[in-house]
Formats: C-alpha cells, structure tokens, sequence
C-alpha cells in the first residue's frame, strides 16, 4: 500500500479535454464534475434528472435509456478522454430492472458495463476509464452470476457490496483485455472512502441511518475530499490498474493511498465470466477483443 501527498487543487491543465461523468448532479459525481471542468476539461454529465446545461438524462437501470445517453455524448464530442463510471445507489428495497436482475446490481454494475463499451469507440491513446467502487468490496465472499433476481435472500447491504465487488472483477478484466486489443485506453480504480453525501439518505430502516450518520460525524469526508482518489486516478501521470486510489488521512486535505486490489477482485475467471454474463444482460457488444 503506497501514500501519495497530492493535491487536486490545482490539477493538470485539462483543456481541450473531454470527460463523461456519471450521477454528475450531487455527491462525489457533482464534486469531480467541479475540478475537472476548473482545470479546463468539457464535461458531459449523465444523471436521472437533469440539471443545467451539459448534463444529459441517463438510468443506469435502463439498458436502451444507456444507449440513449451514449448518443447523446457522442453527438457532442468527437472524442471522449475521460469516462468516470461514478453514479451508484445505496442499500434500496429489493426491485427487479429491466434487465430481470436486482436493482443495485443493474444500476451500479451493468449499467456501466453498458455504458463503457459503447463509448470506447470514442476513446483513443491516453484515454482512461475510472471505475469507482468501495472499500468495503472485499467483504463478498462469493458472487453466484445465476441468482442476480433472489429476492428471498436479498440483503440491502450484500446488494450494495456485491456489484463493488463487480466494479473490480470489471476494472480489473477490462484493463486485461485493452492491453490485448492494443487499444491505447486506461482502466482504473478508485474509492472515495466513508463520504458524507445523499447516497446515505436511502436506507430502508432508520437505525442503519441512524449509525451511518453517527460514522459520517466522526470520520466522514464531504464529497470534495473524498473525491481525492478519483481524482488522481483520472489525472495523475503515473497510474497503476492493479491498485484501487482512495483518501487517506486529514479529512478536509487527505493525501492519496494506493491499496492493492484484493479478494474477489484477484478472481480471473469470474472476471471472465462477469464479462461475459454482463454481455448478455445488457445486449451490449465489448469493443475490447478476448485475446
């Protein structure tokens, strides 16, 4: 695990640079959308509900509201340099998208898998894809692609942690496979840590809400700190895909930890057959070859 000192204030001079962010409208999605456009990018943002000019409507849980979305960037930009796969939801009540899988896993998981695929062919050589994820990814201890539906198990917490978990395996394989398509695009992964935005304010029992405000008061970062990691990993020089970048330390100026990628992440073959079984839930063809 490797500490960086870094600041976001300021970051590479981004002009002429456009960036695709997802859930750009509030928490650590509005926070990125902030520096990012400060150091001169263009950014497209996707959210459910539209806010101001740039933004363009996207559910993640809508597989043809994706590819809507998707044209939607490419009428506006002749290229995308920056995909930021941001936008989650947090420990709902169980529902079914219309891809017949859960909810959390629909919007967190496959809708980016949607999404990054149908903006790669507007990516060339020093583009990136950060994937953001959570620290609490390696707590899944198995992730069983047949039963995405289970209603009778269905846990809010599990739900939340295991598409996470699937954002890594994701990460993780499709870096693999665009250093074997010789595709000159990046993939990277961060975590904002424990941060103090509305994903917070959908836990279906008031004494989950209840202690996660009491840890959001103690060790919480508001979405601009916790964004550091994010950050880094979409404009630092020197990047590693085998490690996930997240805050570390003060919590209004922390420095940047690089935590090596671990559990189900390591996981190969699930990442092939995530890969894989994500294609067929959401029709989307990979432009990254299986070589």
């Amino acid at each position: 695990m490797d500490t960086f000192s870094w600041s976001s204030s300021p970051l590479p001079d981004l002009t002429g640079r456009t960036a695709v962010v997802t859930g750009v409208t509030r928490g650590i999605g509005r926070a990125v959308r902030k520096a990012l456009e400060r150091a001169g990018a263009t950014v497209l943002g996707g959210a459910r509900t539209v806010d101001g000019d740039g933004v363009g409507v996207l559910d993640l849980a809508d597989v043809e509201g994706v590819r809507a979305f998707a044209g939607w960037v490419g009428e506006r930009a002749g290229q995308v340099d920056l995909l930021v796969n941001n936008a989650a939801v947090s420990n709902v009540s169980f529902s079914l998208a219309a891809s017949g899988v859960e909810s959390q896993f629909a919007v967190n998981h496959l809708g980016h898998f949607a999404l990054t695929n149908l903006l790669l062919p507007l990516m060339g050589d020093d583009a990136r894809v950060v994937t953001v994820t959570s620290a609490m990814y390696p707590m899944l201890e198995a992730l069983d692609l047949a039963a995405l539906a289970d209603e009778a198990s269905y846990s809010p917490g599990v739900a939340y942690v295991r598409p996470k978990a699937a954002n890594v395996l994701f990460a993780t394989e499709l870096d693999r496979r665009l250093r074997a398509s010789g595709l000159g695009v990046r993939s990277l992964l961060a975590e904002p840590g424990l941060a103090d935005t509305s994903m917070h304010d959908s836990y279906p029992d008031d004494g989950t809400t209840q202690a996660v405000r009491a840890a959001l008061a103690e060790t919480g970062r508001a979405a601009g700190p916790a964004s550091a990691g994010v950050l880094y990993a979409a404009t630092a020089a020197e990047v590693d895909s085998s490690v996930v970048y997240g805050p570390a330390g003060d919590r209004e100026t922390p420095d940047v930890v690089a935590t090596p990628v671990a559990g189900l992440g390591l996981d190969r073959e699930l990442a092939t057959a995530l890969w894989e079984r994500s294609a067929e839930l959401t029709g989307a063809v990979p432009v990254a070859s299986d070589n």
